[in-house]
């Protein structure tokens, strides 16, 4: 009966980490629009907002084009936030990042936009994260880390929105089409940031050092850059992938546990553009 109990409060948890925004796979419609999503369409005039096969998962997905509205391209643009009650979909715990799939075939200086907001209420954004994506043929995987006020509460919504968008600050053209699916917000993220703009790029020593089983360690990236961490034994051998992902520039603290490990010196290596630097840190066990 133990090993029940157990079973069953890991699925729960798992799931809570895990959690989907409603009708994450589009799988559901009602009149025209997915469920639990707005759109900007206008009935009997625009529907720049509809389903569509060919669905990375299930049955169905999203698809957004933009459409011909008197000769002018007119945006589709669906997201998360209720005009009733001014929320967005239910969180209750700081998301790492939001993931999915996307295709999106543009026409001009068209992309498709992302943006994310972790909000307590009405009116008091937490975290905020998002994006630009571009062309691509097939199904393609995205994900935005999600940053946070330091110090800040647990949000209890996530307002997300998806749109075509000129990127030149143009109007957009008249048949780009972009299509989502699958998405979902994936558990807190073990790196947080935690001050605003460095001058340089850098990565401090861990702290503690020696460390049983954890450790700390702070690096700073002055612009925005992709930025790989990772961990690897005296023997060059991979352990650990702390960060693999775009960030904005600032200054960031990665949790690194070392307790399946064996007792030794680790190396820490971050790369971020054409910086790159190493540390040595020494787990006893």
């Amino acid at each position: 009966m133990k090993s029940l109990f157990t079973l069953i409060c890991s699925i729960l948890f798992f799931n809570l980490l895990n959690a989907q925004p409603l009708n994450n796979d589009f799988e559901s419609w009602t009149s025209g629009d997915p469920t639990s999503w707005f759109t900007s369409d206008i009935p009997g005039l625009i529907d720049g907002v509809s389903q569509a096969g060919s669905a990375f998962h299930g049955t169905s997905c999203v698809k957004l084009e933009v459409s011909d509205f008197g000769g002018t391209g007119y945006p589709p643009l669906m997201g998360t936030y209720d005009g009733t009650t001014q929320l967005g979909h239910p969180v209750s715990i700081k998301h790492g990042s939001l993931h999915g799939y996307y295709k999106l075939n543009p026409l001009g200086n068209d992309a498709l936009a992302v943006v994310i907001a972790m909000n307590i209420g009405q009116s008091t954004t937490v975290g905020a994260g998002g994006g630009i994506l571009t062309t691509a043929s097939s199904w393609t995987e995205f994900n935005f880390p999600i940053l946070y006020t330091p110090g800040s509460p647990n949000p209890d919504n996530v307002i997300i929105y998806f749109a075509v968008s000129d990127t030149a600050a143009g109007t957009v053209t008249i048949g780009s089409e972009a299509y989502v699916d699958y998405i979902d917000l994936t558990a807190p993220s073990s790196v947080q940031q935690i001050s605003g703009l460095p001058t340089d790029f850098s990565i401090e020593q861990n702290y503690p050092n020696p460390f049983n089983p954890s450790t700390k360690i702070e690096y700073s990236i002055p612009e925005a850059s992709f930025v790989h961490l990772r961990v690897y034994n005296i023997l060059g051998s991979e352990v650990a992938i702390l960060v693999n992902e775009e960030q904005p520039a600032g200054t960031y603290r990665a949790d690194f546990t070392a307790q399946d490990l064996a007792s030794g010196i680790y190396i820490a290596q971050l790369k971020a553009g054409n910086f790159s630097k190493t540390i040595k840190m020494s787990f006893m066990k």
